[in-house]
């Protein structure tokens, strides 16, 4: 008798402590995810704006023509279109070209008359690799690039004032770099330097002209 007490209390109080473990294990509230941020990816088309300075110089080979001084500096405007791929984490590669405005017209003194010399605009279509920290990224870049020369004078003439007037086209190549700062998803902030080499062209016969650019630019970028 004795032992079937015990017995059945043993039961009882095994019973128990297994439904009291029962209950601690449904009752144990899940643990509380922990929330992924996503990082920020460079891939994808943008187009912006920038402005800036450019501080040219063309070296001149003509006796003919006086000027106090080569530089061609002034003010820029203008915008650009690209496309970005982010390879991994950190590297980017892409494509961007771009079109400006200038505004650099220095005054020749062409046999006692005021010539100006100028050029229109600059251009360039290049490609781009970088490295990002996050919204941060430093780039190179590099490619092919355009601009032209052309120069306005009116000079006397036994019949009166003679307008005259010539353009060169010029075609060379690129080099500089930068850092673009996503401040958000899409718009996106730039601070670029380049460096333009163009060789030399007649831009009338015998007036040889070596020209270069320098730039820095500041722009804003609306990414997709």
């Amino acid at each position: 008798m004795r032992s079937k007490i015990l017995l059945t209390a043993s039961t009882f109080l095994l019973l128990a402590a297994s439904g009291a473990m029962a209950a601690d294990v449904v009752e144990a509230p899940p643990p509380a995810p922990v929330a992924e941020i996503p990082l920020f990816t460079w891939t994808g088309p943008y187009v912006g704006i920038q402005g800036g300075y450019a501080w040219g110089d063309a070296s001149l080979t003509d006796p003919d023509i006086i000027t106090n001084g080569n530089d061609f500096n002034g003010g820029m405007l203008g915008g650009f279109i690209g496309y970005n791929w982010q390879a991994g984490n950190n590297f980017v590669l892409g494509a961007e070209a771009d079109l400006n405005a200038l505004w650099n017209d220095q005054t020749f003194d062409f046999g006692g008359t005021d010539m100006d010399v100028g050029s229109d605009y600059l251009a360039s279509i290049r490609a781009r690799v970088g490295y990002s920290w996050d919204r941060a990224l430093i780039f190179a870049t590099g490619g092919v690039a355009f601009t032209n020369l052309s120069a306005d004078a009116t000079i006397p003439g036994p019949f009166g004032p003679i307008d005259i007037s010539a353009s060169q086209d010029f075609t060379g190549w690129t080099i500089g770099g930068g850092v673009d700062y996503a401040f958000t998803d899409n718009w996106v902030g730039r601070l670029e330097y380049r460096y333009y080499d163009f060789g030399d062209k007649d831009l009338f016969e015998n007036s040889n002209f070596d020209l270069n650019f320098n730039t820095v630019t500041v722009g804003v970028a609306y990414k997709w």
